[in-house]
């Protein structure tokens, strides 16, 4: 092997070394009910509408593979959004930056499955980011583009909580979980029907493996 490729491998490896920490609860299943906290500085804020639609998605979804998992009971908070935590692990996450510690604003949030609904511009993320196995999904401002399209904020934030309980990216674009490597982005989402894309067979199955009929929470 020449230098050159050797360096090469090496980066690469380094690359998904230091990727692993955010992604490291991707199929892990939840051990519990999650409660989940969506937390807003407005409560009149759209994205409450289709957080509910998401988590409805998701409960029908469990119900239709016959799973005994159901995501929680959805509280609104009002408070202030930490935006530059959020920006700073949405870079670290989506690989354009350098690992970063997770700031204290984001730990200890008021769900088991917190989501975030934002002002500012990033790339919308999920990730395990506290020791307790809580989870936190941060959505990017609804004026930016490609949120401001018909259709897309719905998926988004389904999508990023189809990584919080446990799914990760495909490659397909007609698919709900299409995503990096591949080259497809929020935008394929856009359409002037309000629909949920779906789930491929192989995440049907990953669901069922993770979420199985005889599902239970674990004792604490």
């Amino acid at each position: 092997m020449t230098d050159l490729r050797a360096r090469a491998l090496a980066f690469c490896l380094l690359a998904l070394v230091t990727a692993l920490p955010a992604h490291a609860q991707f199929g892990v299943p939840w051990p519990r009910t999650p409660t989940i906290a969506v937390v807003s500085v407005d409560e009149s804020d759209p994205r409450h509408a289709l957080v509910d639609e998401a988590v409805a998605f998701w409960n029908r979804t469990f119900q239709e593979i016959d799973s005994g998992f159901r995501l929680g009971q959805v509280v609104r908070h009002v408070r202030p959004i930490p935006e530059e935590a959020l920006r700073m692990l949405s870079e670290a996450i989506a690989g354009r930056g350098r690992p970063v510690p997770v700031p204290q604003s984001l730990r200890g949030l008021p769900g088991d499955l917190t989501i975030l609904l934002a002002d500012s511009n990033f790339v919308s993320f999920a990730g395990p980011f506290d020791p307790d196995g809580k989870r936190v999904v941060g959505i990017k401002g609804v004026g930016y583009w490609p949120l401001n399209l018909p259709n897309v904020a719905r998926n988004v934030i389904a999508h990023e909580v189809g990584h919080a309980i446990g799914l990760g990216h495909n490659s397909d674009p007609s698919k709900l979980m299409c995503g990096r490597p591949a080259p497809c982005r929020p935008d394929v989402f856009s359409s002037s029907e309000a629909s949920f894309f779906p789930l491929t067979d192989e995440e049907t199955r990953r669901l069922r493996a993770m979420y199985p009929p005889d599902w239970k929470p674990r004792a604490p």
